[in-house]
């Protein structure tokens, strides 16, 4: 938390009230409205709570300390810091984004060591940040909040959390921030007998790292980033492996492989490259910038009928198809011509098309039967042993909070059973001081970190506001959010996006609303300034101009230039020493008589 501003005691411009009494100035008019005997700019105390230690939770530990008079609490549930970094250790997990461009603008790391790194690097990274700016002071671990509501007499969200002993206790805060994030609440697949097999049953999103899988026989469901990571990264030590594909995937390299090695594969940072990094930040800036550029480039592609998107999709059919040439069924069956890459997030697979192609792996693209305690029955009615079963089958992505979260009368869960809805993936109306960060219409089509960086600044810009304006709520308009929903959904119709497929974009529908952001990451870092016009206010006063004050700013009080609106002068912000220009004056004054 930064400083209050430091006033002067003895400055009746900076607390008026004895002045007022003094001086006999009229204070209250004949509706009982008062002046505030305080200078403009004081900001009142607020209190935050973020649920969820992720990327979301650890920028706004860091951002928050630029403002005054704000106290942060973050409650995490798990163990340890970094989210869906610390839960998701199964074989092969990684990033499909280039490391340079998954981390934080204010906390650049030099020394990846691979073009795209894997969960545990990633966790070190978001650990290493935490540690690094001191920001642990913030976190309480193992805390896990499960209800919070919206108490509207004395504006505050009151919250209960449940502590590592299992007991619950209640908090209260000005703000909530819910950063639980998408990609933790897992889920067991509907499969018909599954908890009745006798082997090892595991979940990518809980993965047991014990688990020895050399010469095993293994089944893997699920075909999504998960299921494509741990089938091309356990094939050459299993015994058999078995998997599903149900529906078709466009199956590519990783974001941005332009720059990666070659055919989009992975490739490892010589000492050179991370030593002129680490030497020349500069150089590193420029890198990150190339390669964020490039995704910024391609966001055309998802355009429906134009040129790029069909030559992306012809250039995806032709990969797939050279790789699966053994295979004529699966090219037929596991090549989409629905839709677009893009539709889904594209799953990046380097080594998983080739692992399909090898004698010890059995590909589905029916159904399973039913599991059984020695294994599963195929949709031919054949039984096969299997050893280990890991069910790849993700997360739940509908945006519904996992707890219940109550504000005038609604609770989030039912309101977004159907239809979530948010304004600007980041507030939603009639539930004052509530954000979200990666919500509903959410700029998720490349790497999350820009996104949640720009929302967390956007969110504390709102707070900063509250502090210094006295405003005790503020949550956007419905109508003015139907707009920024209309909008959306248009737009996005001419995106890859609202074709028939199943993606977590739609909630895990294949008929659904995209809830994407409807245009670039660059239109969005550029749209996201808070509109207050949008939004509305509740004030502790009732004149909402009551923290005008006595006529004074504390900039006048605090030490920085009164008259900054002139220019700066001797390299900064600071009340300048005017002792050489009075000389000066005085003798041209006296030279000249």
């Amino acid at each position: 938390m930064a400083p209050l501003p430091n006033l002067p005691k003895d400055d009746p411009r900076a607390d008026s009230e004895e002045a007022a009494k003094v001086c006999g100035w009229q204070n209250v008019n004949s509706r009982g409205y008062s002046i505030l005997e305080k200078p403009h700019g004081l900001p009142q105390h607020r209190r935050v709570i973020v649920i969820g230690a992720g990327a979301t939770g650890i920028c706004m530990a860091k951002f928050s300390e630029a403002l005054a008079n704000l106290d942060l609490q973050i409650y995490e549930k798990n163990d340890e810091v970094s989210g869906t970094w610390w839960e998701n250790r199964y074989p092969g997990c990684g990033c499909d984004i280039p490391s340079h461009i998954y981390q934080f603008q204010w906390a650049m790391n030099p020394n990846w060591s691979h073009y795209y790194s894997d969960a545990r690097e990633i966790f070190e990274y978001f650990k290493g940040v935490v540690d690094a700016h001191g920001l642990r002071k913030y976190i309480k671990l193992r805390h896990q909040v499960v209800h919070a509501s919206w108490n509207s007499e004395t504006a505050k969200w009151e919250v209960q959390v449940r502590k590592p002993d299992g007991t619950i206790f209640k908090d209260e805060c000005d703000f909530l921030v819910n950063a639980c994030g998408l990609l933790n609440n897992w889920k067991w697949p509907s499969i018909k007998g599954l908890h009745s097999f006798k082997g090892k049953l595991l979940h990518s999103a809980a993965y047991d790292e014990s688990t020895v899988l050399d010469g095993k026989r293994v089944a893997v469901f699920g075909a999504g980033s998960s299921g494509v990571q741990i089938v091309a990264n356990i094939q050459p030590i299993v015994k058999q492996l078995y998997t599903w594909i149900r529906s078709p995937i466009w199956i590519s390299a990783g974001f941005a492989s332009r720059f990666a090695g070659p055919n989009g594969q992975n490739f490892k940072y010589g000492k050179d490259i991370k030593k002129k990094f680490a030497e020349d930040p500069v150089k590193q800036l420029r890198y990150v910038k190339m390669l964020d550029a490039e995704l910024g480039q391609r966001f055309y592609f998802n355009f429906i009928n134009t040129k790029d998107a069909q030559m992306a999709k012809e250039f995806s059919r032709r990969q797939m198809e050279e790789k699966l040439k053994s295979r004529p069924d699966l090219i037929e069956r596991i090549i989409p011509t629905a839709y677009g890459p893009g539709c889904r997030r594209p799953t990046p697979g380097n080594g998983y098309l080739e692992a399909l192609m090898e004698p010890n792996v059995t590909v589905y693209t029916a159904d399973v039967q039913q599991i059984i305690p020695s294994g599963f029955i195929d949709a031919d009615g054949n039984e096969r042993e299997v050893d280990v079963i890991i069910c790849a089958t993700g997360f739940d992505t509908s945006y519904v909070p996992r707890f219940p979260v109550i504000a005038n009368g609604k609770d989030l869960r039912e309101e977004w059973a159907e239809d979530p809805v948010s304004y600007f993936s980041v507030m939603i109306p009639d539930f004052p001081n509530y954000f979200l960060s990666i919500g509903p219409y959410s700029a998720t089509n490349g790497s999350l970190l820009p996104p949640i960086e720009h929302g967390c600044k956007y969110m504390l810009k709102i707070i900063e506001k509250c502090q210094i304006e006295h405003i005790r709520s503020i949550a956007p308009k419905a109508d003015v959010t139907a707009e920024f929903r209309e909008h959306s959904d248009l737009f996005l119709k001419r995106t890859v996006w609202n074709q028939k497929c199943r993606s977590w974009y739609k909630g895990g529908t294949i008929d659904g609303h995209p809830r994407l952001y409807p245009a670039s990451r660059a239109h969005f870092v550029e749209t996201m300034q808070p509109r207050y016009e949008d939004f509305e206010m509740g004030y502790e006063s009732s004149n909402r101009f009551y923290f005008w004050g006595n006529g004074f700013t504390v900039r006048e009080l605090d030490g920085r230039d009164p008259t900054w609106y002139l220019g700066i002068v001797d390299g900064g912000d600071k009340q300048p020493d005017y002792t050489e220009d009075e000389k000066l004056v005085l003798f041209s004054a006296t030279a000249d008589s």
